[in-house]
């Protein structure tokens, strides 16, 4: 005994799709207004592009943020499930954490100069421990970070193609991009929505 698929109604979802919507920008209207104001110097109104692809049509503006909560600028207390994509790992600006940048950047006399460290090999001893890699690589990006797993992929596996996911955020890397006319990012290749 077969079933025959249930058929979706394309005005009812259309009509829902309106109403959250709708509801999104009521509910986030410093957000909008913060949306707008960004289009006049950045690109796609945003800081980064990806940031433009929410489904209401802007995206939320923080405020502050402590632990794993955030708030942003329209007042709306949210739990943070994506932690600064792992850069908040231990939360929001947790004391322990505020402590120790502090005590290192007196120590080292600021953020970053580009030369390594000796807390760098103690670092990689302690991720080896924990995950049990032999030998680590640090990057400084998403994309650095992207650019580096290919060029170790390709030469481990000598295959020179590689399988990306399209338009989700975890750094770019052009070398990546399917420019091809069949591409699902469309003809021509990327292709911003803004």
């Amino acid at each position: 005994m077969t079933s025959t698929p249930a058929s979706i109604d394309r005005d009812r979802l259309t009509a829902l799709i309106d109403r959250e919507r709708s509801a999104y920008q009521a509910g986030f209207p410093g957000s909008r207004a913060a949306f707008a104001a960004g289009g006049k110097h950045l690109l796609g109104g945003v800081p980064m592009t990806w940031m433009r692809m929410w489904p209401g049509g802007f995206p939320v503006y923080h405020a502050t943020a402590s632990g794993a909560r955030l708030t942003n600028i329209d007042g709306h207390e949210f739990i943070d499930l994506c932690l600064g994509d792992t850069g908040a790992m231990a939360g929001h600006s947790p004391a322990a954490v505020q402590c120790a940048v502090a005590q290192r950047y007196a120590e080292l006399g600021g953020a970053t100069t580009m030369l390594p460290t000796p807390d760098a090999a103690w670092v990689a001893a302690e991720l080896t421990r924990r995950f049990g890699a032999a030998r680590w690589s640090f990057t400084l990006t998403a994309t650095d970070a992207n650019r580096w797993a290919i060029r170790l992929a390709r030469q481990v596996t000598r295959r020179p193609k590689i399988a990306v996911f399209s338009y989700c955020y975890h750094g770019s890397v052009d070398e990546s991009m399917d420019f091809e006319e069949s591409s699902s990012m469309g003809r021509g290749g990327y292709v911003p929505r803004w």
